[in-house]
């Protein structure tokens, strides 16, 4: 989809008189990257720790045998959190790559005069409920949230974007005619 494909929303859009953001993948495409990174890095770690702690143990098995807990305790509780966090890298590089795998093709964002369209919701500027960033949750990126008076709801996550959302902010004021802005309040919580 290109930005002159018929999006929803009124037909008097023009080139200079709207701001169109496609979805960029480029952003996600580093998450992933980073996060593949980042699990190696514990993969390599936790290896080099199970050597380290099997060398010793077979080194030191008569004494550790005899004397038994203490020297269990300890190495297990560090095996224990190497494996959890482990387990959040990998949890957080699937989930990356299944963001990336799924990110949508076309227009992301699009503000001009008549509207506003976000993701696949369009109003025109009294129908907007709400135009807000909401928080993304653990690992995720920011949203941005579009509510219509006629309860539909867009959503686009920032990373997925090329501009911040204070520039965002300014366009729907510029836009609505200062009737609407993008609530950044909840960024700060």
């Amino acid at each position: 989809m290109s930005p002159t494909d018929v999006l929803p929303g009124p037909g008097t859009w023009g080139p200079i008189a709207e701001l169109v953001l496609p979805y960029d993948p480029t952003a996600l495409a580093e998450t992933v990257r980073r996060r593949r990174r980042g699990l190696v890095v514990r993969l390599v770690s936790l290896g080099i720790s199970l050597v380290v702690l099997a060398a010793i143990y077979a080194w030191q098995w008569d004494t550790i045998s005899t004397q038994g807990g203490p020297y269990w305790f300890f190495p297990a509780v560090g095996v224990t959190l190497a494996l959890v966090w482990t387990a959040v890298a990998l949890v957080g590089f699937l989930r990356a790559r299944k963001d990336l795998r799924t990110a949508p093709d076309g227009i992301a964002v699009r503000m001009g005069r008549p509207g506003v369209v976000v993701g696949t919701a369009f109003a025109r500027w009294p129908d907007v409920e709400t135009l807000e960033v909401v928080p993304g949750g653990l690992g995720r990126a920011d949203r941005l949230r579009l509510r219509t008076t006629d309860a539909q709801t867009g959503l686009v996550p920032l990373d997925q974007v090329v501009v911040a959302p204070a520039t965002l902010d300014g366009t729907a004021r510029a836009y609505s005619a200062g009737r609407r802005g993008v609530d950044l309040s909840r960024l700060d919580n």
